[in-house]
């Protein structure tokens, strides 16, 4: 069995936040696997560069859906001990939480209204949150059922100083908060979605539990939370995107490349870009299409590729597959431009910043948290969602002006390095979470 860890002096890392972590044991849950996504490689970038800076252990509860794999692992990342605890959850549960559909018409009005009644300063004070003090979270497909319980037994081994939710909204969630309250230790809540999911019912109530709430992105934080709400961003590591590490591409292209790295799923504008690129084509530019990422909708990609037959795209698009880092960092180097259209409820989308430390301008739609991700006019351009020949017009001008191309792309990379380093993701986490122990 692994043993807790002894508390001992810090080693004297010379940084602002210096020893605020010393010796200090700190728990995440996230409905992150191994690998294979943004929140999985968020959390990987994160232990890292607190590793760097503070000697602390991270106790990290994460999913499996493999039963032979429930086995806990350990390693030191820097001065860190990283100790991965995995839960079991059904393929299939998986599956069917990745591929929620699209709200339909009826639905959205739905929540509409909840947001506009429930959240309302009078209701939400007179009525919602007493409400939802007793309300029980229901289970969702893809939570394991024994986060409680697991939770439980890793505060009998370790001496846990702060509890971090990494997914919140499930009934699993609620769990391990119900359990940390019992321990009397500090929980907190960091979101990793647009803002807009705090007006969910599950994650409102758990926000009443926690010490700290915060989120990737500042924009539209619900009124009922945002004297507490910490804007934590995101953070990449610039070092090693640069384009001077970049190793190429298999193939030659010759024409530029409109890149879109994202899960092929509805929400996530493959359509759309296709749909832009057959109106690029009629005005006589010459590009190619690269499409990366798993496939989360086999009846989506279907469509998709209708859609790329009807446009004339066939001979002009490519599906990469899952690229992991170093694939996405060749890509970047070799791409005009990151074409993101996207529909879905983003947080703060790190192939914004990955791609602008390559150099590579953006095109993205204005959604969630992708405003605080580039900067208008200078970097790249948000386009409103719908507004489809904003789209066109955006990826013209970058494919029409080279000179464009490459002073957006040096302004991109001045930005991140900026704001978005792990360094200063680092420290803003270790300033949320000294507040929420001392809260």
């Amino acid at each position: 069995m692994i043993q807790a860890q002894k508390k001992s002096p810090s080693a004297g890392v010379p940084n602002a936040t210096a020893g605020l972590l010393t010796g200090k044991t700190i728990v995440r849950f996230a409905h992150a696997y191994e690998s294979g996504g943004g929140l999985e490689q968020y959390l990987t970038d994160l232990n890292r560069a607190l590793g760097q800076r503070q000697r602390l252990t991270i106790i990290q509860i994460q999913m499996t859906t493999d039963q032979n794999r429930l086995q806990e692992s350990e390693e030191m990342v820097g001065q860190a001990r990283v100790i991965k605890i995995p839960l079991w959850v059904k393929a299939e549960s998986k599956h069917a939480a990745i591929n929620s559909h699209e709200p339909s018409g009826k639905e959205r009005l739905k929540a509409a209204i909840r947001d506009q009644f429930l959240f309302a300063a009078p209701v939400y004070h007179t009525l919602t949150k007493h409400y939802l003090k007793n309300w029980i979270v229901p289970r969702r497909a893809g939570e394991p059922d024994d986060a409680g319980k697991k939770f439980q037994e890793i505060t009998a081994r370790f001496s846990v100083d702060l509890l971090v939710l990494h997914s919140s909204g499930g009934a699993d969630a609620s769990e391990i908060l119900a359990e940390a309250e019992r321990a009397k230790i500090p929980g907190a809540i960091v979101h990793h979605f647009a803002n807009d999911r705090f007006k969910s019912l599950a994650i409102c109530r758990q926000t009443r539990s926690a010490k700290a709430v915060g989120g990737v992105c500042g924009v539209a934080v619900p009124n009922y939370l945002q004297s507490r709400f910490t804007n934590l961003s995101d953070g990449i590591d610039i070092e090693f995107f640069q384009r001077k590490h970049a190793r190429g591409i298999a193939t030659h292209v010759e024409e530029p490349i409109l890149f879109l790295p994202a899960r092929i799923m509805a929400t996530k504008g493959q359509l759309e870009l296709i749909r832009a690129g057959g109106e690029l084509l009629r005005q006589g530019l010459k590009f190619q299409i690269a499409l990366a990422g798993r496939v989360d909708s086999e009846s989506f990609l279907v469509e998709l590729k209708k859609e790329i037959a009807t446009a004339g795209l066939t001979e002009r698009v490519t599906f990469t597959g899952l690229l992991d880092a170093a694939g996405l960092r060749d890509w970047y180097a070799v791409a005009a431009v990151l074409a993101f259209p996207t529909r879905h409820h983003e947080g703060l989308p790190r192939i914004l910043m990955e791609a602008q430390a390559m150099e590579l301008p953006v095109v993205v739609n204005d959604i969630g948290g992708t405003s605080e991700g580039v900067r208008h006019g200078q970097t790249g351009f948000l386009v409103s969602v719908g507004d489809q020949a904003g789209l066109v017009h955006s990826l013209g001008q970058i494919l029409r002006n080279p000179a464009q191309r490459q002073q957006f792309g040096q302004a991109g990379r001045r930005w991140v390095e900026e704001k978005f380093s792990l360094e200063k993701l680092a420290e803003r986490h270790e300033t949320f979470y000294q507040g929420a122990m001392q809260t």
